[in-house]
């Protein structure tokens, strides 16, 4: 409805015409097109891990 009234298409078809503009990955790059990204990820899941490890054995002596 949204669609008609302002007359665009569709949200997958521009999202597929764009990925179709882009030109093919053919080399080995990282899926992380910045290293920020990369550290930033590997930093919250390493202390989303410690954090869950030490709830966990707090919470096996407390309870």
């Amino acid at each position: 409805m949204e669609d008609a009234v302002f007359r665009r298409e569709p949200l997958e078809e521009r999202i597929a015409r764009r990925q179709a503009e882009l030109p093919p990955r053919t080399d080995k790059r990282s899926q992380f097109d910045q290293p920020a990204a990369k550290v930033l990820l590997i930093l919250l899941a390493t202390v989303t891990v410690i954090g869950h490890v030490v709830g966990g054995v707090l919470f096996a002596f407390v309870f």
